[in-house]
């Protein structure tokens, strides 16, 4: 099903491809993903695709952090909101990457720009992406108001040992402290989050806003060719229960990390 919003073919409306979105406050609630290395331990480009709305896009509790999806507790990587002590918001990539000269992980940090971020309201597609050099994050297609990272050349994104305390799964909806509780907790709805193994292009980000309208990242379309390169899908389709599917062909499903729920309001 193409996400066509509500427009008319034929005198007929067609269903959204989006239905409901996943809600959580801030305080405790979180999707645990499986700990599956084709999703938690990808090491040399990455891409993440999300649809997110805060309840504040501007927050206002100084050195607070809202973690929408990742795994940086693991060495690894998280998309987020920032808020100093100065009351400064914004919107961040962070990865730790190797060091080759030292064999030490340093993190680099792509920012979306305070004045750009606190003007943001309502829905909002957000890509981050990792190509073994620079970090990039894209806002509904655009790189106004962002300053990318830059690693060593060919520098790898660096996790803790495997099988060691510090082993950690990717969370929506927060950072995981643990291997089943999370961290820095998000306060706002999330949808349609897709992890790939793989470098968007800056076409494919804009082909993916779509103009603010979702669809289906399992089949290629127009501009959009990385189907074959998602690790994991979760559309928050189901609209009941506590779990939410995986959509790619890796079944990768999230679970109860902490009670989270439904909305009917989505991005269209």
């Amino acid at each position: 099903m193409l996400g066509l919003g509500n427009n008319l073919v034929g005198g007929t409306a067609l269903s959204k491809f989006s239905n409901y979105s996943g809600s959580f406050d801030g305080n405790a609630d979180f999707v645990l993903l499986p700990e599956e290395d084709e999703i938690a331990k990808i090491t040399d480009v990455i891409s993440i695709s999300f649809w997110a709305k805060p309840n504040a896009w501007d927050m206002t509790n100084g050195s607070d952090q809202d973690t929408f999806v990742g795994c940086y507790n693991n060495g690894g990587w998280y998309v987020y909101l920032s808020n100093s002590g100065a009351q400064v918001t914004k919107l961040n990539f962070s990865i730790k990457v190797s060091d080759s000269g030292s064999g030490s992980a340093g993190a680099i940090t792509a920012v979306l720009n305070t004045a750009t971020t606190e003007a943001l309201s309502g829905w909002r597609h957000v890509a981050a992406t990792y190509d073994g050099t620079t970090a990039r994050l894209y806002v509904n297609g655009s790189t106004t108001g962002v300053t990318n990272a830059t690693s060593a050349s060919g520098a790898s994104i660096a996790y803790h040992p495997s099988g060691a305390s510090q082993h950690r799964p990717v969370v929506l909806g927060a950072d995981a402290s643990g291997d089943t509780s999370g961290q820095t907790f998000y306060h706002g709805l999330l949808d349609d989050v897709a992890i790939f193994n793989d470098t968007l292009s800056a076409t494919e980000v804009t082909a993916i806003y779509n103009n603010g309208v979702p669809f289906d990242l399992t089949a290629n379309k127009g501009d959009y060719a990385s189907s074959g390169d998602l690790v994991g899908y979760w559309l928050f389709e189901e609209g009941t229960g506590t779990s939410v599917a995986d959509s790619s062909t890796n079944s990768n499903n999230g679970g109860l990390g902490n009670a989270w729920s439904w909305s009917t309001d989505v991005p269209e």
